[in-house]
């Protein structure tokens, strides 16, 4: 049997990185490395995820990828099971519900899953992500025909996990959630949840793309708000010359926010399913100053990251590959850092390091990570708002 290391996701604090083993016979296991991928350490036993859905944490995606989130303390992981359904006419079908690992005693608690019996769209939870004050988890629940709708899980309310409401969403196209950092030195702590959705008016009209915030628990004016709105027109507007034809289907992905708060960066596109096509925005978190960041030349960007307040780091398709590039905000320059084999990637808290996976599959025997990491020569101070604990794991010493 042969393994493939998928979906790694940095510790808060650098120290190490949580995967996913992926198996030959169809098995997951999560399992923990040191920031230097130098010992393996599992944490669960394989099993399979879903069967009729693969883990698919790439970012070269329109929609948001399958991945696992580590707890603001670095406590806990929040990770996708299997969760099977059951019909009227005896038919079962399997989705997939949300569990908290504790890391340091291995004990699993349900963090979200459906009703029984369950009678709404959305079989496939995933996409978990923490508040930065660890009192929520958003995530995105998926049904079988691509609707998508955004839930809030509040974790310490008197509340059991299967009775968790999506949040209203006529057109049942909202994903990519991100939560706003919260830093020490913030006035308003509430945590802040920015979102995608999608709004379809008519089969004939073209798809206007939205960014959305809402704060749970808030009952002040604009808690709940658009952040900004792009339709085709806007889109057109921005191009030096109108294309021949102009029947676009606008696309926003990949949002997420500066360390600071105050501004977004995202993937907005003309054509979700050509990479070439896409490109990095950025607006202000009031939904001013919208603008494009990455060049119109063909090459396509996507998968954006913030370096410090200033930067910004992104995938582009290279063949087979993809470079990572930075943008300078200050001086409107940029350049490739590396090349890297996939866009299933994390980049570590300080920045100075990708890791990602590759696609070379290793003897189950040899016990070493398929995983990879690039040295970006870059650097990011960043505030931490939570207190670290060492997690205990049987690590050796150095």
């Amino acid at each position: 049997m042969s393994f493939r290391d998928i979906a790694p996701r940095w510790s808060h604090d650098g120290r190490y990185i949580a995967f996913l083993r992926a198996l030959s016979d169809g098995r997951y296991q999560l399992c923990v490395v040191d920031a230097k991928l130098r010992h393996v350490v599992p944490l669960l036993q394989p099993e399979i995820i879903n069967p009729d859905r693969p883990f698919d944490a790439s970012r070269e995606s329109y929609s948001s990828p399958d991945r696992l989130s580590w707890s603001p303390n670095d406590r806990q992981l929040a990770i996708e099971r299997t969760e099977w359904f059951r019909f009227e006419d005896g038919e079962r079908m399997p989705g997939t519900g949300l569990w908290l690992l504790d890391i340091a005693s291995g004990a699993l608690a349900p963090l979200a899953l459906h009703k029984t019996p369950y009678h709404s769209l959305f079989y496939f939870y995933h996409t978990p992500v923490w508040s930065p004050d660890g009192r929520y988890v958003a995530f995105v629940g998926e049904g079988v025909n691509g609707q998508k709708a955004i839930f809030v899980h509040p974790l310490h309310a008197h509340q059991l996990p299967q009775e968790i409401p999506p949040r209203f969403d006529a057109y049942t196209q909202s994903d990519w959630p991100v939560w706003r950092p919260t830093l020490p030195s913030r006035a308003d702590p509430q945590p802040v949840l920015a979102f995608r959705q999608g709004i379809v008016h008519a089969l004939a009209a073209p798809n206007t793309e939205t960014i959305r915030r809402l704060q749970p628990g808030s009952a002040r004016p604009g808690a709940a708000a658009e952040i900004v709105r792009v339709r085709a027109g806007d889109y057109l507007a921005t191009l030096p010359t109108k294309p021949r034809f102009s029947n676009i289907a606008l696309r926003i992905s990949d949002i997420v926010w500066r360390p600071d708060g105050r501004a977004l960066a995202f993937v907005l596109t003309p054509d979700a399913l050509n990479f070439h096509r896409y490109e990095i925005w950025m607006v202000d978190a009031r939904g001013r100053h919208l603008r494009r960041i990455s060049p119109r030349d063909g090459k396509g960007y996507f998968a954006p990251e913030w370096i410090g307040k200033d930067k910004v780091g992104a995938l582009s398709p290279h063949g087979s590959r993809f470079d990572v590039v930075v943008f300078d905000l200050s001086t409107g320059h940029h350049w490739v850092v590396g090349t890297i084999d996939s866009a299933d990637i994390d980049w570590s808290p300080d920045r100075a390091y990708i890791v990602y996976a590759t696609a070379r599959n290793r003897p189950l025997a040899e016990g070493r990570t398929t995983l990879k990491l690039l040295e970006t020569g870059l650097y990011a101070t960043t505030e931490v708002a939570s207190a670290r604990v060492p997690l205990g794991l049987p690590f050796k010493k150095e």
